[in-house]
């Protein structure tokens, strides 16, 4: 039981004040002892940078700890770096990120799985080398909608639209296929033609 109390005590780990010398692959802390080799703890989220000012722990055995740091020496960006696959998880309430200039994500790959998504943007803009989506319905209301593609397709089984008031068609030349019947219907119809206008039936009713 001594011998074991004994090592116990040599293990307990005191506190102690450094400076980040070098943070590459491995840091480097200058204390009031030397310069030496330490460890950054699971629980220090800011990753340090060389000038820092840390929170030590220190033991006999040779452990030395970067549990924490207290003073940034540069005016880089603080960095919360992780190892390994990382949750960040919240019980019993929301997040809520706010940052007061720009909120960035870089990543290889992202992925939002939510049963109700809402963005609320005083401008979106989206640039991409392709866009898929696989929607069971769409809702859209706009005040005004500008389409601008070089090729554009369409595919439906059922295609209904409404013009309440004027619609307007501008093509070079303009093709329409139906495979049974065609009707117009409308009040007036004027065709106007600079050239020739062709009708070609079997047989053709007017009047």
């Amino acid at each position: 039981m001594d011998n074991l109390a004994r090592k116990h005590e040599q293990a307990n780990p005191h506190l102690e004040y450094g400076q980040i010398v070098s943070a590459g692959g491995t840091v480097m802390v200058a204390t009031t002892f030397g310069d030496i080799e330490a460890k950054r703890a699971v629980s220090c989220l800011v990753r340090p940078e060389e000038g820092d000012s840390v929170l030590l722990s220190v033991d006999a055995e040779g452990g030395v700890w970067v549990l924490s740091v207290l003073v940034r020496a540069g005016n880089s960006p603080t960095a919360l770096e992780l190892e390994g696959d990382s949750v960040l998880q919240v019980n019993g309430g929301s997040l809520t990120v706010a940052p007061e200039t720009e909120l960035n994500c870089i990543t290889g790959k992202a992925a939002l799985q939510s049963t109700e998504v809402e963005v609320a943007a005083g401008s979106v803009s989206l640039t991409s080398r392709i866009f898929t989506s696989n929607i069971e319905r769409v809702k859209k209301v706009a005040g005004t909608v500008d389409d601008i593609s070089r090729e554009f397709t369409r595919r439906v089984n059922n295609y209904f639209r409404f013009t309440k008031e004027h619609e307007d068609c501008q093509a070079e030349s303009r093709r329409q296929l139906v495979d049974e019947t065609m009707t117009i219907h409308s009040k007036n119809t004027v065709i106007v033609s600079e050239e020739h206008v062709k009708i070609d039936g079997e047989l053709i009713h007017m009047g």
